[in-house]
């Protein structure tokens, strides 16, 4: 049997957003993996002054003094990849491109991916979002098998995490890109040893998230149709981004926080009011009540309720 430590393994990270950064650092630290590159997405402009800047992951790996390519999309420059880092293995963590079949088959130890939900549900792009929306008690981290189908992979191994009440998409994503980060590792040594089975997912029971449903258009709370519970579960969901929002006096107010309270009121859904110096959404349900805590006017900072209602009560 390999010896990983005397023998790592030649191993390309894809990946290009914040939670690949984690994922990187810790294989690089690992003696077992010998990170002969990375490839991720190239530097773009950013900010009102269009600063190119590049992604989080090649700044980590000029950091770390690990090769960086750029594929765009294309085969040649794939192909061209494969030549240059010949990888026994490779990882792939939130990389953003669909990556070619003959590139994924061609280590010995084949292309495995990181995807945050219990597949095969929630395939897709957005499946922690969707988690929290569908109001599921728990998630967690399939590792697997790439595939040219969409998450359609054999799987290694699943860890599931539970998604707490208070859970928005940022604080649970944290927690699964420290727990993936953890537990990578070591999967990936019982795959390369053979101690690992993959078993292929059933397509019956697939469900599908695409980046589409998280837009800022489908962010905007319907007062009338939503239930209070929905809502609730979209503020968490559409942290960081985009941000679930209302208007009032035909202004868009961002919320961050909310809390469900009851609150029998005779109010019609999305009226803003105040009672016992707390603020409050009236929704469909007369019993139910939106309570808000943090929230921002367009154009002004982001505001706790306290300071909101010291500026604009004469509004309400």
């Amino acid at each position: 049997m390999r010896d990983l430590v005397k023998e790592p393994i030649r191993t390309l990270f894809l990946g290009s957003s914040w939670e690949s950064v984690e994922t990187l650092k810790v294989l690089d630290k690992d003696p077992r993996f010998d990170m002969v590159g990375v490839i991720t997405t190239i530097d773009k402009p950013v900010g009102r002054k269009r600063v190119m800047t590049p992604s989080r992951v090649k700044s980590c790996a000029l950091k770390h003094r690990i090769r960086v390519f750029h594929t765009e999309k294309d085969k040649k420059k794939y192909r061209k990849a494969l030549a240059i880092f010949n990888p026994e293995l490779i990882v792939c963590k939130a990389f953003g491109e669909i990556v070619p079949e003959f590139f994924i088959e061609y280590p010995k130890y084949k292309a495995i991916n990181v995807h945050f939900s219990i597949l095969p549900q929630y395939r897709g792009a957005v499946p922690i979002q969707k988690a929290i929306l569908e109001g599921e008690d728990e998630t967690g981290i399939s590792i697997m098998l790439m595939s040219k189908g969409l998450d359609e992979g054999d799987i290694l191994k699943i860890f599931k995490e539970p998604i707490l009440p208070n859970d928005s998409n940022l604080s649970l994503r944290k927690r699964l890109v420290e727990k993936s980060a953890e537990i990578l590792g070591d999967v990936l040594e019982d795959w390369i040893h053979g101690n690992i089975e993959p078993k292929p997912q059933d397509d019956s029971k697939a469900t599908y998230c695409w980046q589409k449903e998280i837009s800022k258009e489908n962010a905007q709370i319907d007062w009338e149709s939503m239930e209070p519970e929905y809502i609730e579960r979209m503020v968490r969901a559409f942290i960081p981004w985009p941000i679930a929002w209302t208007v009032w006096n035909g202004k868009r107010i961002k919320i961050f926080d909310i809390e469900l309270v009851e609150c029998k009121n005779e109010k019609k859904a999305g009226e803003l009011f105040v009672s016992n110096e707390n603020l409050f959404f009236a929704t469909k349900d007369r019993e139910t009540c939106v309570k808000v805590n943090r929230l921002q006017i367009a154009g002004k900072k982001r505001m706790g309720a306290e300071e909101f209602l010291n500026g604009f009560c004469f509004h309400l």
